[in-house]
């Protein structure tokens, strides 16, 4: 390709530099194939789509590829082939035009120091780019999906895509399909949902009550639990939500500290702590001598409603039974029911992916001070102690 954008096998009319764009074409139509997975060989790309000048123009070939191809043949190995290809893709911001600050083809210059072609008036336009894009994902979007393939769209277009469309208010549609599939499908759909109400305005009141019906035993154990708890703190970062619907997060993660497993014990402290550090009002739960215990508490955790689960009438007494947790760096997170809360928010991106290893070796470098007692008398022997009544019974033959 470098060889033929030098010499041209077909020479522009308009003169300039030319980019063999057949030659891309026919080289993405044979990696995006129906029939065969080219994984190995489209990964290769990855350095490629570095440079702006080989990006723009397998964008503009890829737009082509997909408008051309028939949706009634679709397979999954094409549309995995061509979701890799775009993975590999970092489309740079731009506002006017698309910025070029690396090529694949360089200016070269033969053994006279003169300069044998220059790529530097190639049109590498932004609304162009734009357009191929939004033609692309048009398309892939319209195709049936996997459960695979829905995560890894869900994955790609918050991040790298949306911000290039025209009309990302129209994929709405496609986020709420995604988040009828369940499980960590519907915690991704709602990042992109979120991302319409905050920058597009998308008008969509029942976001925080999907978002509080996430919140179940087996989120602790998902593949994406790291990925839930960074988004979540994101969408409650607004002083504009209601304190209803914070307490009734906070009460929720309450409960579910009685059954989370002990590798995310302090996460689900800290990330309480924070929502009282940002809602000073709501510190009012943390000693409430009408809610105690569960007997007490008219904090209904079945209730999908968070404006009538009572929780701004409760207590965290879940949090105070965790106090007496046998792993201490787990009761030592609860400080904050008798000491001032900071005024600094702790920092949880450390502990959203913590393990049970991690928690049993710090466990086991914690310092024990030789004063501590462990018995009344030091033993010399089975069953000698002066007030043991068990030795008159039994003996060691």
């Amino acid at each position: 390709m470098k060889a033929e954008n030098r010499r041209p096998v077909r020479k522009k009319t308009e003169g300039g530099p030319s980019f063999p764009t057949q030659r891309l074409q026919a080289l993405l139509d044979e990696l995006i194939s129906d029939n065969y997975d080219h994984q190995k060989c489209i990964t290769n790309l990855k350095e490629h789509t570095e440079c702006h000048d080989f990006l723009f123009y397998t964008l503009k070939s890829l737009s082509i590829i997909v408008k051309k191809h028939n949706k009634e043949s679709v397979t999954e190995v094409y549309m995995n082939n061509l979701m890799l290809v775009l993975e590999q893709m970092n489309i740079p911001d731009a506002t006017d035009s698309l910025i070029v600050c690396t090529k694949l083809f360089r200016e070269e210059k033969d053994k006279d120091g003169k300069k044998i072609t220059s790529n530097s008036k190639l049109n590498l336009s932004y609304p162009k780019a734009k357009r191929a894009i939004n033609t692309i994902w048009n398309e892939v979007i319209s195709y049936p999906l996997t459960g695979s393939l829905y995560r890894r769209c869900l994955i790609l277009i918050p991040e790298k895509v949306m911000h290039h469309l025209e009309k990302p208010i129209r994929l709405t549609g496609f986020f709420m399909d995604a988040y009828d599939l369940g499980g960590a499908l519907s915690l991704l759909a709602l990042q992109g949902v979120f991302i319409l109400v905050n920058k597009y305005n998308l008008d969509y009141p029942n976001f925080y009550q999907k978002l509080y019906g996430l919140l179940e035993p087996t989120i602790f154990h998902a593949k994406y639990r790291p990925r839930f708890f960074m988004l979540m703190d994101r969408f409650l970062s607004s002083t504009h939500v209601p304190e209803y619907v914070i307490a009734a997060f906070i009460k929720r993660m309450s409960r579910l500290s009685l059954s989370a497993p002990a590798s995310c014990l302090i996460l689900i402290l800290k990330f309480i702590a924070n929502l009282l550090i940002r809602y000073p009002g709501l510190q009012l739960l943390i000693h409430n001598p009408d809610a105690t215990n569960l007997e007490d508490d008219p904090f209904d955790p079945d209730e999908p409603d968070m404006s009538k689960c009572r929780a701004c009438e409760s207590s965290l007494w879940e949090v105070a039974t965790l106090q007496q947790h046998v792993v201490p760096s787990i009761s030592k997170a609860t400080g904050f029911l008798e000491k001032t809360l900071p005024i600094m928010e702790y920092d949880i991106s450390e502990l959203v992916e913590a393990t049970y290893e991690e928690v049993h070796e710090k466990s086991c470098k914690l310092i024990v001070h030789e004063t501590v007692a462990t018995t009344f008398h030091k033993p010399t022997g089975l069953f000698t102690h002066h007030d043991d009544k068990m030795s008159d019974d039994w003996c060691v033959l």
